[in-house]
């Protein structure tokens, strides 16, 4: 091996360095794709859609989902109780998408979950306000079409 190299000879280690290090971030972009894909299908699976997909092809004669339709954040301050409701309608498209996959919208219910509750004391009178923090759940039950 030479002391000093020519400058050909250095040109073509830098290449090759260069060669080396741009297959190693392409291989690293692949394999971000490939697990960014596989998070991809993992969420899409545990989504209501996905689910409901799952169940059609597995045979499933009935599917049932549940999905939040809003939302109350109770206040109780100074001798007063405040609810602010918040409701949503998000959940039509996903109960679309759910029908196209092949099954029929049979029956829906609602109820209220409690999440929370905050109490404050009444004025001049005795007792306490109570305000109730929570969301409204539809449980939507579907057959197969």
């Amino acid at each position: 091996m030479a002391l000093f190299k020519s400058e050909e000879e250095r040109a073509a280690e830098r290449a090759e360095r260069e060669r080396v290090a741009a297959a190693q971030q392409q291989a690293r972009a692949a394999e971000q794709a490939r697990l960014a894909q596989e998070q991809a299908a993992r969420e899409h699976a545990a989504s209501p859609l996905g689910r409901a997909q799952a169940a059609h092809a597995a045979g499933q004669a009935f599917f049932e989902i549940q999905l939040d339709v809003g939302q109350t954040q109770g206040v109780a301050t100074f001798g007063e109780a405040r609810a602010d409701e918040r409701r949503t309608d998000a959940h039509l498209g996903v109960l679309g998408a759910i029908e196209q996959v092949g099954w029929r919208l049979e029956h829906v219910g609602y109820v209220f979950v409690q999440t929370g509750q905050e109490s404050t004391d009444k004025f001049v009178t005795t007792g306490q306000r109570i305000a109730v923090t929570g969301k409204t759940v539809g449980i939507y039950l579907f057959r197969r079409a």
